[in-house]
């Protein structure tokens, strides 16, 4: 696996790779962010299935004061960085790309984010800033293909509206989120606070569920179906952020659509989760 942090090297191999053997081959994009788990690797198994050549990039955050790795040239890799290596390696990408914050945007990027900044009509939205990330990765690598899990639709569905508006050349996949046996996603019930109980997180996908089965039965008072979805919640001991039955083409709220997204986010005990779920009448 080849593994930079460079535009320039990331470019060259791709580049190689991309024309080799007399045919231009079929790049497909992941974007994560660290703290890997078998929620990504079924993502990056996905995309690596619908290409010849896949690229991982790791979105970059702040730093964490942890334990870190310094190698011989003073490159300073977290133990989570040291873990994320491994794993995208052992779902054999060809590369990965974990470039730095000013890499990304050396000039001032304030200015942009005006322009990418999601319209004041939606429910609720991604912040522009991670919106302009993922543009720029998807400049970088120009791929034929970009791979979502379903956990993250809400950004997903920003990015899809900003390739379509903006004409880039790239389709977009969303695939099922991987849960564990009590609903809950891959990775949300190993960052519970430790005052939850084994009953507790699963009230979310749950109450998304019993939402869905409402209006496979009939209901359409959205509203007092989601009025329903917070009730529950918050006796479970849910802070609710948000919870919203809409048109998943639009992400505007549900009328007579025949696709509907139901969407949630709680916190609990101060850390966010967020669900959703995709139903087609």
């Amino acid at each position: 696996m080849f593994i930079t942090n460079s535009i320039a090297k990331l470019h060259n191999e791709l580049d190689a790779i991309r024309f080799s053997g007399g045919r231009r081959r079929c790049v497909s994009l992941v974007t994560l962010r660290g703290g890997l788990h078998d929620g990504h690797g079924a993502v990056i198994n996905a995309a690596r299935t619908v290409s010849d050549v896949l690229v991982v990039a790791l979105l970059p955050e702040a730093p964490v004061a942890s334990s870190v790795i310094v190698d011989d040239e003073n490159n300073v890799v977290s133990a989570t960085e040291f873990h994320d290596i491994g794993f995208v390696e052992q779902h054999d990408a060809q590369i990965f790309f974990k470039p730095t914050e000013e890499l990304l945007f050396p000039i001032d990027r304030e200015p942009l984010l005006a322009v990418t900044s999601p319209d004041t009509d939606t429910p609720f939205a991604c912040e522009a800033h991670a919106l302009l990330t993922h543009l720029k990765i998807l400049n970088i690598v120009q791929p034929e293909i970009m791979v979502w899990g379903e956990k993250k639709f809400i950004e997903h569905f920003q990015v899809r509206r900003l390739i379509r508006e903006l004409d880039i050349r790239t389709q977009l996949q969303c695939i099922p989120t991987v849960r564990h046996a009590n609903g809950v996603p891959v990775g949300d019930e190993d960052n519970a606070p430790e005052s939850a109980d084994d009953e507790t997180l699963p009230v979310l996908y749950e109450t998304i569920k019993n939402a869905a089965h409402a209006i496979r039965s009939g209901a359409r008072s959205f509203d007092k179906v989601a009025r329903t979805a917070r009730l529950s919640l918050k006796r479970a001991g849910f802070e609710v952020n948000y919870f919203h039955v809409l048109d998943e083409d639009t992400l505007q709220p549900a009328s007579d659509a025949t696709t509907y997204r139901i969407a949630a986010q709680v916190t609990l005990d101060g850390r966010a989760y967020a669900d959703s779920l995709g139903l087609t009448l």
